[in-house]
């Protein structure tokens, strides 16, 4: 007969069993990412770029080895910059698969899978879990020999990103004597994605000429920029305005005073770059001059919009099966 107190022993022991294996598995689910793809179970591909160049695939999970005729996950976290802006048309797709297929894809319309997924927005900051489920061949269609696929994934979206420069013009005595201050260069977001932008100017500029400023853009990113980076200049046309406009641009003068030079330019793996000539308008010219001011201080704001392709790879191998004679 089994006494009372044996039985609290028995229940104690059971109760500390419970919890080990409770630890056990908490331990299991905190290391499994680490420890996995050592196992041949799960793998995040490579070390991902940095979330400073607009949006990226922030990580991938995969199997990294996987049998023959067989369905897995493969899931891509998206990224945006949290310093950036919000991004549009975002498009996830899969390349490269060999003799791997697609079984499911995220948000799978009726006509079945696809190799591409779409993202409308994803705001500054944000990111989203997509998931691909993939199949692989049957061992006879790779002759159950060793192999390995390079499967591939690329993303583009559109993106923007904006900066302002300061400019200052001084009267003939002021830039002698240097009685006039140094200006200040203030950004938005001008290093947020992968085309960053780049103004200067030898200031200041004296009244009655134009202050040189130089525009460059330079793609800083680890992808390609897809087509041209369309470029909207402004700034107030009765304090400063453009006094040469560049090739192809186009301006619009808006009721307030705003004038807004439009354009685009072709943006490859260095650095492009423009020159912009501001300066005073005629009215403020003369006002300034008149009442022998010593300096004046305005800004123009630069924006530009552009789509930007990036792309990556993984490897998974597939299993070879063993066969064995009686």
């Amino acid at each position: 007969m089994v006494s009372a107190k044996n039985l609290g022993k028995r229940g104690q022991n059971a109760g500390v069993v419970f919890v080990g294996i409770i630890v056990v598995i908490v331990l299991v689910i905190i290391f499994l990412p680490y420890i996995s793809a050592d196992l041949g179970i799960f793998s995040t591909a490579g070390t991902p770029p940095p979330v400073t160049q607009g949006v990226v695939v922030s990580s991938v999970g995969y199997t990294s080895s996987v049998s023959p005729n067989t369905q897995f996950d493969v899931s891509f976290t998206i990224s945006n910059n949290i310093d950036g802006k919000g991004a549009t048309s975002i498009d996830l797709c899969m390349d490269n698969l060999g003799l791997f297929t697609i079984a499911s894809s995220p948000n799978q319309p009726s006509s079945g899978p696809q190799e591409c997924v779409d993202i409308p927005t994803l705001f500054a900051g944000g990111s989203v879990l997509e998931v691909f489920r993939l199949a692989s061949p049957t061992n006879g269609e790779y002759e159950n020999i060793p192999y390995t696929q390079e499967i591939g994934y690329y993303i583009n979206y559109s993106y923007a990103a904006s900066a302002s420069q300061s400019l200052e013009f001084a009267s003939e005595q002021a830039y002698s004597s240097r009685n006039y201050p140094v200006p200040s260069f203030s950004s938005y977001g001008n290093t947020a994605g992968p085309v960053s932008i780049e103004t200067s100017a030898q200031l200041p500029a004296v009244y009655g000429t134009a202050a040189e400023v130089s525009l460059g853009l330079d793609n800083v990113g680890t992808g390609i920029v897809l087509g041209p980076v369309d470029i909207n200049i402004t700034m107030n046309s009765s304090e400063i305005n453009m006094t040469q406009g560049l090739p192809g641009f186009t301006s619009h003068q808006y009721a307030n005073g705003t004038v807004r030079f439009s354009g685009s330019l072709s943006v490859g793996q260095g650095t492009t770059t423009a020159t912009l000539p501001i300066a005073l308008s005629s009215k403020e010219d003369s006002a300034l001059s008149a009442g022998n001011i010593p300096y004046f201080l305005s800004n123009m704001q630069v924006s530009i919009s552009y789509s930007y392709l990036e792309n990556g790879f993984f490897r998974v191998a597939l299993k070879v099966e063993s066969y064995t004679t009686s």
